[in-house]
């Protein structure tokens, strides 16, 4: 079987009119190419049954010369304008029915809120319909039922909600089993890196341009820019090809380079036996959060200090104040001294804190707006200290900041693996 012809549909009237921005055509497409798949189209529809159907019946008619794979997002809903599961009856000729498991779900749903099974309105109901002899992709985030139904000979039309954390989580945990299960994937090899405060652009300009004649024939490359860092992905046929551009990229950026941070900081953790604690200022608890996204992280995260004011690093992490006085909240010798407070509560393997300017007010000439430090002390009882400037809004400011700070126990855990 050749590879599908991939089409992504965003529907909703508040996209096409502007009101709301298509997050998830973006993000299924990286996931796509990350999986050794491409994205030949993306189509933004508004909530007009007639011109949805035009454009699944002209999608329907190309499954004849090729595969087809058309995903779309939004129209599940309860709402009037909520077109899809209606529009996709109409293309197939089949009848709906409910999802018991989806029904049981929204019935516990009107339960917890004090309400009978009687109260649930119709178009509530809706959610938990799927056209007949349909796959089903169960939704654990929401109520809205995806579903996968065949448009042709290996050829499919897949439905999930436009609510991001739904469709994600739908399309990781449910449907990429199904597509690995159903395509191939142009018998591709790829390595993926991740380079940390670096843009795109210079990137692209300094390793990319650099090396195209001599590294990249035959290579598709892409990258992704995040808070903190970009990842870096490449595939190609020839895995030779691929293991010399890692090798270059290691050589050219020995400091900045990683692998999945997140997932290699968990398992590390888990397998020797590491306990975390961290004290956040301009983070508020971000870091924390993101230590604790994964299963099982209770094993080794012990907690974590909220220390916005001066008082608090004082009272909770022994800051001196004579510290806070001369050097101010935000510098190396605060941080430091956060960062044994930390270890020193907790005896924890490894404490992080973070203190920093995430803005829009605070900023001087000193210290400018994304000034941030971040301390780290590892088993061995060594403290490091390291700032940056991160650029952006207070959001992102704060995203850099603890992604950062992931990253530099990412360093210290495999200087430990050497």
């Amino acid at each position: 079987m050749e590879p599908p012809y991939i089409v992504i549909i965003a529907s909703g009237s508040e996209i096409t009119a502007g009101r709301s921005l298509d997050t998830n055509s973006g993000w299924m497409a990286n996931q796509l190419f990350e999986l050794g798949w491409k994205v030949k189209k993306f189509i933004t529809l508004p909530d007009d049954p007639d011109l949805i159907l035009s454009e699944l019946q002209t999608l329907k008619e190309l499954t004849k010369s090729k595969p087809v794979l058309a995903l779309m997002t939004g129209g599940l809903g309860p709402t009037e304008d909520d077109y899809t599961l209606e529009t996709v009856l109409k293309l197939s000729g089949k009848k709906s029915y409910s999802v018991e498991k989806a029904k049981i779900r929204l019935q516990r749903i009107y339960e917890s809120r004090g309400k009978q099974y009687s109260d649930i309105l119709p178009t509530v109901m809706r959610q938990t319909h799927v056209p007949e002899d349909c796959k089903i992709l169960d939704n654990n985030v929401g109520i809205a039922v995806g579903f996968v139904e065949p448009i042709g000979v290996d050829s499919y039309l897949v439905c999930m909600p436009g609510v991001p954390s739904e469709m994600k989580e739908m399309f990781t945990r449910r449907l990429t089993p199904e597509l690995k299960r159903i395509y191939p994937r142009e018998n591709l090899v790829q390595k993926t890196k991740w380079l940390w405060n670096i843009g795109e652009s210079l990137y692209q300009k300094d390793f990319v341009e650099a090396h195209r004649d001599e590294l990249f024939s035959g290579v598709e490359w892409g990258v992704t820019a995040n808070r903190g860092y970009i990842k870096c992905i490449f595939q190609s046929t020839d895995l030779a090809k691929l293991e010399k551009i890692i090798s270059e990229l290691e050589s050219q950026y020995p400091k900045i380079i990683s692998d999945d941070v997140f997932t290699f900081v968990h398992e590390e953790l888990v397998a020797k036996k590491l306990t975390i604690a961290v004290g956040e200022s301009c983070t508020g608890g971000l870091l924390g959060k993101k230590l604790t996204d994964s299963p099982g992280s209770s094993s080794y995260f012990i907690g974590g200090f909220l220390t916005y004011s001066n008082e608090m690093k004082e009272s909770l992490l022994g800051v001196p104040s004579d510290i806070l006085n001369q050097f101010g909240a935000v510098s190396r010798e605060t941080a430091e001294a956060m960062v044994r407070g930390i270890s020193e509560k907790t005896k924890a393997d490894y404490s992080i804190s973070i203190t920093g300017i995430a803005g829009p007010d605070g900023g001087t000439d000193t210290k400018p707006l994304g000034t941030v430090w971040i301390g780290i002390k590892s088993p061995d009882g060594s403290i490091e200290t390291h700032s940056y400037i991160f650029p952006g809004n207070r959001e992102s400011i704060r995203e850099n900041a603890s992604n950062t700070a992931l990253f530099l126990l990412y360093q210290s855990l495999k200087q430990r693996k050497v």
